[in-house]
């Protein structure tokens, strides 16, 4: 019987992220994102355009926390280039999608990549 392959070994999450990018980058840099803040879907897919920047404070939606971010310079730059791809503007949300939605193309693509256990909380679980 074959192991499944999961995020966190045999470097799951690059593959994640790399295969999330080429085919939607939306989906690579909410999972990026979601990666390296920690933070919750629902904080993620609320945030605008303005509200992000190389350091930002989110506050949570679910506790009411203020949360310090501090993206490294490269992820930076790779939410930037998204951003400039879509020509948001102030007000514009960052990810404009659903819950639902980024939860069913994580599935498909980590089905696609033999990947087990992915969700939308994979993201912050990643993370800690």
């Amino acid at each position: 019987m074959q192991k499944v392959k999961g995020i966190y070994d045999d470097d799951g999450q690059l593959l994640m992220m790399a295969t999330l990018t080429y085919d939607k980058p939306m989906m690579g840099a909410l999972f990026y994102l979601g990666v390296v803040s920690g933070l919750r879907i629902s904080d993620l897919l609320a945030l605008r355009f303005e509200d992000v920047g190389r350091e930002f404070v989110v506050t949570e939606g679910k506790t009411g926390k203020k949360k310090r971010v501090v993206l490294p310079k490269e992820g930076w730059q790779f939410v930037q280039l998204y951003a400039e791809s879509k020509n948001l503007a102030t007000g514009d949300r960052l990810f404009p999608t659903t819950r639902q939605t980024v939860l069913r193309y994580f599935k498909r693509v980590a089905n696609d990549l033999g990947l087990d256990g992915i969700g939308t909380h994979t993201m912050r679980k990643t993370y800690g």
